[in-house]
């Protein structure tokens, strides 16, 4: 009997520690939940960049809305002037390089778009708050308003704000801005797109884009301009002065040269009668600015094209 019990008591004594041995093997632990940290909008670093070298928080820009007026404001009064005041021949160079000397010592403010298609270029990309777009467009055509002042004066009035053709319209011409837009934007979004890439290595990718640009609408314009039929030109004489003017010409045998800006295109002028014989302005000869609904339309949508093609070719640049 005494058997018998401690055997019995063995196996029970096995079984209990046989049990405690698998409770405590295979403890019951409860998930513990994620824990998610939200991050506010001051606090999260800004993604919408302003432009040019890409180091312009969307923060900044909305507190320093004065600094980004003044900036783009001298940098367009001074990209203009260049453009007006450089020879044909040698003005995509000279432009490219002020881009890419605007884009260094301003670019850490507003961007330095300085071209009222590059600020709609990188708000249609999603590049730029949309309350900041007029106030960027404000100072550009300012800008380009002071430059035309000051070179209109100094050439004795071979400029005017006259916008008589204003709605003339020519396809070939809205062709050579569309393209010289779409490659310009196409340039400066994929050097302000690398990360590999310095400040200054970046501001000279964005000189270099707008120089290609221009060379590519001249090339364009050129023979756009080769190909009008000047047939139907016809001399005009005045009775009572002698001059004689130009009729039927071609709207295209107006323009001086692709701007890709509209704010250059406001201060620049087509070429008059007398220009195109002579390449002087003759006295009381009708001066027409080149800003138009060609140019207006041309360059916003060639923007937006090219800054969206882009973004669509390096998938860094769509953050």
């Amino acid at each position: 009997m005494a058997t018998t019990k401690k055997a019995t008591s063995s196996r029970t004594t096995k079984k209990t520690a046989s049990a405690g041995s698998r409770k405590k093997a295979a403890p019951k632990t409860a998930a513990k939940p994620t824990k998610v940290t939200r991050v506010s909008a001051k606090e999260a670093p800004a993604r919408n960049v302003a432009a040019g070298v890409g180091t312009t928080t969307a923060r900044r820009l909305d507190s320093n809305v004065l600094n980004i007026v003044i900036a783009e404001l001298v940098g367009t009064f001074v990209l203009t002037m260049v453009a007006l005041l450089s020879f044909q021949n040698v003005m995509p160079l000279y432009v490219g390089l002020t881009l890419a000397v605007l884009v260094m010592s301003i670019g850490a403010v507003s961007g330095s778009h300085v071209n009222p298609a590059v600020t709609f270029g990188l708000w249609a990309a999603g590049k730029l708050k949309s309350m900041l777009l007029p106030f960027y467009w404000l100072a550009q055509l300012l800008g380009a308003m002071a430059a035309f002042v000051m070179v209109n004066g100094l050439s004795g009035g071979d400029y005017a704000l006259n916008f008589g053709n204003f709605s003339t319209f020519s396809w070939g011409i809205f062709t050579v801005e569309l393209v010289g837009t779409a490659v310009f934007l196409f340039g400066l979004t994929m050097a302000v797109s690398r990360v590999d890439l310095s400040a200054a290595g970046k501001a000279v990718g964005v000189g270099l884009s707008l120089m290609v640009g221009l060379l590519v609408a001249g090339s364009l314009l050129s023979s756009v301009q080769a190909g009008v039929d000047q047939s139907q030109i016809g001399f005009e004489q005045d009775e009572e002065t002698g001059a004689q003017s130009l009729t039927n010409v071609p709207h295209e045998l107006r323009v001086k040269g692709a701007t890709l800006n509209p704010a250059v295109a406001l201060a620049s002028s087509e070429n008059t009668d007398s220009q195109l014989q002579s390449r002087q302005v003759a006295e009381g000869e009708t001066v027409y600015t080149r800003l138009g609904w060609e140019v207006i339309v041309a360059t916003l949508v060639g923007a937006a094209l090219g800054s969206n093609l882009a973004r669509l070719t390096n998938h860094r640049f769509n953050v």
